[in-house]
């Protein structure tokens, strides 16, 4: 019950919120000339919809281009059911074949995950999004570097979920330091999961140089990469916690609004070091 009330007030509520400001305009000034409008009260403060960031922009992203973040968030959900299966059927049989698998899968889907990235990186920085465009360009001329970081994340995160089982195993727990170690690895790799896909999406460079700067800007973006990451763990946290749902929660644009989000909150790092060029 409580997941169901979750699941329609994140869902319907904003939309309300969308609807065009015009409705708060006083009777005698609806059909003025833009120039002439006055808003009154807390709408007076609002920047046209070309400068908004933060929350307004996440909002103007919603209201606009949900349905791209919607057919993007689909096939890049759909790309990762087949190695999600495997992951579940080595979790139950500890085989090890399933494994090797479940890799090969998630190798195979990252190109995907890279047009989810263009997609949600492209709208936050006001770009032209042709979702189809961005999912076959991503396999067309991205697909090497996206399953090289594909790989390379696989064989990460599997040694992290192996170290953190052995420890648990063997000392029947984990204590605080070795909790402290886990944090702290899983913090970096999910770093280098967002940043990582977002460098290969938006840059022509280098694989080396994208992992590198990836790397680097968990650390350099300072707060705001430590938010962005933050959120968009909490986000892709929901569908366990209100698993029942998950199904539902995850088609409906779970994973692309959660990318978005990240991206809205890192995007003044990512324009200054890549974009303009201009102090923060």
């Amino acid at each position: 019950m409580k997941g169901s009330i979750f699941f329609c007030l994140f869902f319907f509520f904003p939309f309300p919120l969308s609807f065009s400001l015009s409705r708060f305009l006083p009777p005698e000034t609806e059909f003025l000339p833009p120039e002439t409008t006055q808003l009154s009260g807390f709408f007076r403060n609002i920047p046209p919809e070309e400068e908004q960031t933060g929350l307004l922009l996440w909002f103007q992203i919603l209201q606009k281009h949900y349905l791209k973040l919607f057919g993007a968030n689909a096939i890049a959900v759909l790309s990762l059911l087949p190695c999600a299966y495997f992951i579940y059927l080595l979790i139950q049989t500890g085989d090890v074949v399933f494994w090797v698998v479940g890799l090969a899968l998630f190798v195979l889907a990252s190109p995907c995950q890279t047009g989810l990235h263009s997609v949600c990186v492209r709208l936050v920085h006001r770009m032209p999004v042709w979702v189809k465009d961005e999912f076959i360009n991503a396999w067309k001329q991205e697909w090497k570097p996206s399953m090289l970081l594909g790989l390379i994340l696989g064989v990460l995160w599997s040694v992290l979920a192996y170290g953190a089982y052995m420890v648990v195993a063997v000392d029947g727990g984990m204590s605080v330091g070795y909790l402290l170690m886990m944090l702290l690895a899983a913090y970096f790799l999910t770093g280098l999961t967002l940043f990582g896909y977002q460098q290969i999406a938006m840059l022509e460079l280098p694989f080396g140089t994208q992992l590198k700067n990836a790397a680097l800007l968990i650390f350099a973006g300072k707060l705001r990469a430590f938010f962005a990451i933050a959120v968009w763990v909490g986000m892709l946290l929901v569908p366990v916690i209100y698993y029942g749902l998950a199904a539902y929660i995850l088609l409906a644009g779970w994973v692309a609004i959660g990318v978005m989000t990240a991206n809205v909150i890192f995007a003044p790092v990512f324009s200054r070091l890549f974009l303009t060029g201009e102090p923060e």
